[in-house]
Order: structure tokens, then sequence, then C-alpha cells
């Protein structure tokens, strides 16, 4: 949602000292960059090596039809349906539900089976168990490590530490300014590209007849508008020129600005879930 005028939501915190940092790592494991640039990590599933989507604005962690299929993994329906994205109905469930990323089993958590087509991947990795660790995802190093919750940094000079907020399906929410206004945005890796509803659209100041706005796809139901945005600014960082494209109404829930797997490029993000801060190295 947009930070409202005169009112400033994000906190740029002080260097956590060296003797107040203890993080326990639990698991490191090598990512893969999809051609679109996305990435994916090694899992276990009931003893099976998968590798899932990292997917930072799923809404819940899940494996695709076909593969449990092909596993013989038997599936059972539940209680509690999810709508996933595109209004897909997510009621499947994994019977064994044994979990593991790398060597580390995580706690049990529902995995939803679903027919959503996943180009090279056989599932996604979503908030839903991300937010019981810290998340460190290295896209310079091509790794993601899982701490412990409780996890802080020492931070060298040009290193950004936000407050973030968390909300209850484990998205995370923090601060931006792009071209001087203010406005929150959900950290989305299953995302390929950063993009704001035409409602955001209009409060950082662009609209329909705003020089520079240009249809770029349009399916019938939804259009995709490029903007020359000038530069956006996460805490102390400046990103110029952000390749952020505007959504026609419906496209987005809520109507929200998604920063995509695109703005974290050659970049250590760090998404320390417990502590509500968002750590990132600069590129």
């Amino acid at each position: 949602m947009p930070v409202a005028a005169g009112l400033v939501f994000y906190l740029a915190l002080a260097p956590a000292r060296a003797q107040d940092c203890a993080p326990q790592q639990l698991a490191k494991v090598q990512t893969t960059t999809l051609p679109d640039g996305r990435l994916t990590v090694p899992v276990t599933v009931e003893g099976h090596a998968l590798n899932f989507l990292l997917d930072t604005g799923g809404v819940a962690t899940t494996i695709k039809w076909e593969v449990a299929r092909e596993m013989n993994l038997p599936v059972r329906q539940t209680d509690r349906r999810l709508t996933g994205v595109g209004g897909s109905l997510l009621n499947f469930t994994l019977a064994g539900e044994n979990f593991s990323v790398g060597d580390f089993k995580a706690a049990n958590k529902p995995i939803y089976v679903e027919s959503r087509p996943l180009p090279d991947v056989d599932g996604t990795l979503a908030p839903d168990i991300l937010r019981d660790y810290d998340v460190e995802i290295d896209m310079v190093a091509g790794t993601m490590t899982l701490f412990a919750p409780g996890y802080c940094a020492v931070q060298e000079p040009r290193d950004t530490v936000l407050a973030i907020i968390v909300d209850p399906g484990g998205h995370v929410h923090l601060p931006v300014k792009i071209d001087g206004a203010g406005a929150f945005a959900v950290l989305d890796t299953g995302s390929v590209i950063s993009v704001a509803g035409m409602r955001t659209a209009a409060y950082l100041g662009v609209r329909s007849n705003s020089p520079g706005l240009e249809l770029r796809h349009d399916n019938g139901t939804y259009q995709l508008y490029s903007y020359p945005f000038g530069a956006m600014e996460i805490g102390g960082m400046t990103v110029n020129n952000p390749n952020i494209a505007i959504a026609s109404n419906g496209f987005l829930p809520g109507e929200e600005l998604v920063l995509g797997i695109d703005a974290l490029r050659l970049m250590r993000v760090t998404i320390a879930y417990a502590s509500k801060r968002l750590y990132i190295k600069p590129p």
C-alpha cells in the first residue's frame, strides 16, 4: 500500500555488534538460475530429490500434480482450501509431508498439490515454511541459507537494513521510494518482473495519459505497460532506471507494488522473519 503523506514507515537500523550475533546455520544449498532469472532450490519430499522454485510471494509450498503422480505420492483432500495464483484452487495435500531443504528436515507443513504449469521446476517453496527461519538469498554466490530465527548481521558502510512488515501469510512488505514517492512493496522471488498496479502507479504520478507510458502486452483480460521510472530507493541504496511494469486493474491482489527477482540482481538479501528485518548487501 502507498505510504501516507508525511509518514515514514521505514527504519534504517543501527549496525549490529559482532558480539550480539550468533547465527546458527541450519542449511546451505546451491541454487539454480532458470532462464527467466528465478531461482530453484534442491529439496527432498518423502525421500524424492526435487527442485522447487524459491517463491517468497507464494501462498503455500506446493508440488505439481504430475510429479506427485509419477512418484506415487499419496494425496488427500483437505478442509483448508487455498486460492492460488490466477484464482486456482488448492484443496489437495500430500499425505506424508516429510520435507527437507538440503540435508535439513523442515518442520512438517501441508504440501499442497497444484495443476498450475511450472516449467523446469517440480513445485514451489513458499513462506509457510520459509518464515520459520531466517533466509539468506545470495544472487552472486548462487546459494540459499537457512538460519535459526534471530539472525543479525554485522553491517558494512554500504549495507542497508530495513524494518519490514511480515503479514499473516508470511509475505514481506518493505518501504521503497520511486522517483521520490514512498510506497510499500512485496518481495516476491517467484515473480519474474517487478510490477505495480494502476492505483499504486497513480500514486507514483503515472496515469493513462503520462508521456512514456507504453502498452507492452494485452491478453484481452489484463494489460501490462512500461514506463521510464528514474530511480528506486531501498533504504540507503539507489537503483537507477528500475524496470517496473504497470498492470491493469485486477492483475495484482490489493494493487500492491511487487518487487520480483529482477530487483535482486547481484545482491545478497537476508530476510529475518522473526526480528522483522531485511538485510541487503548492494551489488
